[in-house]
Parts: C-alpha cells; structure tokens; sequence
C-alpha cells in the first residue's frame, strides 16, 4: 500500500504538469480571440506612441539645454553629404582643368606674351593693395 503512493517529488511534477497544460489551454483560448487581436494592436499603437512623444520630449530638452539632438545630428549629417558631392566636383573639374593645361603644354603652346602666372599675379596684387 505504501509503494501504490507517490513520492513527494513525483506528486509535486504531476501538480506542475496539470498546471502547465491548464494555463496552455486557457492562454490558447484567450489568443484564438479576435479581440485579443485587437487589443494587442491597440497596445501597440499605444507603445509607438508614447515612444515617439518621449523621443520628441527628449529633442526638446536638448534643444532647450543648447545641445545638439537627434534631429540636428540628422541635418547636419545631410548638409555634410551635400558639401562633400560638391567639393568632389570641384576636384573632377580641377583634374580636368589640369589635365586641359597639361595636354596644352605638350602641344608646345606658349602663354599669351606678357601673361603672368597666377602666383606671380597674386603677389602683385598683393604688393600694390595698401
């Protein structure tokens, strides 16, 4: 009679399995539910929108406080872009420039009679300004 019973451990496995499948099916019925649905897309809606006014909450205190926030970090970064496409052209120009000077110079042509390299034409401007 006494082996018929259950140790302690076995009876206290048996109680948490008996839970578990409860709790499974009752959490299975609980999301087959189309309302479950929408409240979990309400929930969420609600989370996105407290992040963001948090987020927006944040930019104004950096903004207040003089310092730069994630908003200016974005635009600066973008103004950045901008710059730097620019000076890349004006690089390929000035390569294309030079190499214009370059072709010409092996052509054998002379500067015009008279003319002044620009350094030289700097410095004279330079001298004469008061």
């Amino acid at each position: 009679m006494a082996e018929d019973r259950p140790t302690p451990e076995q009876e206290a496995r048996r109680l948490y399995e008996e839970a578990e499948s409860r709790v499974a099916k009752a959490a299975e019925r609980v999301v087959s539910r189309d309302s479950f649905g929408e409240l979990l897309a309400m929930a969420t809606e609600n989370v996105v929108a407290v992040t963001r006014m948090s987020f927006d909450a944040l930019d104004l205190v950096w903004s207040n406080l003089r310092l730069a926030g994630r908003r200016d970090i974005t635009r600066l970064g973008r103004q950045l872009g901008r710059t730097e496409d620019k000076l890349e052209q004006v690089l390929q120009e000035v390569e294309r420039l030079r190499d214009q000077v370059e072709s010409s110079s092996d052509n054998g042509a002379k500067p015009a009679a008279g003319a002044k390299p620009a350094a030289a034409r700097r410095r004279s401007q330079r001298s004469s300004s008061p």
